[in-house]
């Protein structure tokens, strides 16, 4: 592990520091915290989360053969197939003279960077697993903390997308995905509990579930019965206090 120390020649920011821990009795280190839980999912999920400030909230759906040994799994989109090109006119089959160069899915030109190849492993491949071979029935998602809905309606994945693209910083968004390519690549929902940009201040601005732990239920419909395997992390804003004669002590 590589640390970044900066020294100064005198003496001013051990002052600083002890002054702080004498008016106010530690010295406040905020840090990010996460709590993960994994379910068969079958409709419904439960855990409950205790922390001073739960920040976001995400989730991730995966087959229950997640981990099993088989090939990588081509993003929808990119190269496939082979095409030839030739210079040749109306050359049936492939010759010495052509040249095998892949068809993106979308697009002959390749739109959205699509003009390659692009794989994922199906460990880290997070799908929208829908009832039958395709989807007919809207899927609806459902949050429940303490028993009230968050928010008060039934989410359908555009609009369960949406609030994700709001819980996180804008510079961390994949701008070149297409709602077929989340769907069946990257599904991975967000909901954040935070205030606006407090992750660079490093304020405990979510939500307090000290006295009383949240119960949290996560419900669907409309997804595989079976099969699913959901895998959620409780983003947290943890704190380290250190006091004098380094004695420290950790508030979730």
């Amino acid at each position: 592990m590589q640390v970044e120390v900066l020294g100064m020649a005198t003496s001013v920011l051990d002052q600083i520091v002890e002054q702080r821990i004498s008016s106010v009795g530690y010295l406040s280190l905020p840090f990010k915290n996460y709590f993960a839980f994994q379910d068969n999912h079958t409709g419904t999920t439960k855990f409950n989360i205790n922390s001073a400030s739960w920040d976001r909230l995400w989730i991730t759906y995966r087959p229950t053969a997640y981990a099993a040994n088989a090939g990588p799994h081509s993003v929808a989109g990119y190269k496939k197939a082979g095409c030839f090109t030739s210079t040749t006119t109306n050359t049936p089959i492939a010759t010495a003279t052509e040249t095998d160069i892949g068809l993106p899915e979308y697009d002959v030109g390749g739109v959205l960077d699509t003009n390659k190849e692009k794989y994922v492993s199906r460990y880290f491949r997070f799908q929208h697993q829908v009832q039958g071979a395709a989807l007919t029935t809207e899927t609806n998602f459902a949050l429940q903390v303490n028993g009230a809905s968050i928010p008060s309606y039934k989410m359908s994945p555009t609009e369960f997308y949406s609030i994700t693209k709001n819980s996180i910083d804008s510079y961390h968004m994949n701008h070149t995905m297409t709602m077929n390519q989340y769907l069946d690549s990257y599904f991975v929902q967000c909901m954040r509990f935070a205030l606006p940009d407090s992750d660079f201040g490093r304020l405990a601005s979510g939500l307090d579930t000290r006295s009383t732990s949240a119960n949290v239920t996560l419900e669907t419909t409309n997804l595989l019965t079976a099969g699913v395997t959901v895998n959620i992390f409780c983003e947290c804003t943890s704190e380290l206090r250190v006091g004098s004669g380094r004695a420290i002590e950790v508030i979730q």
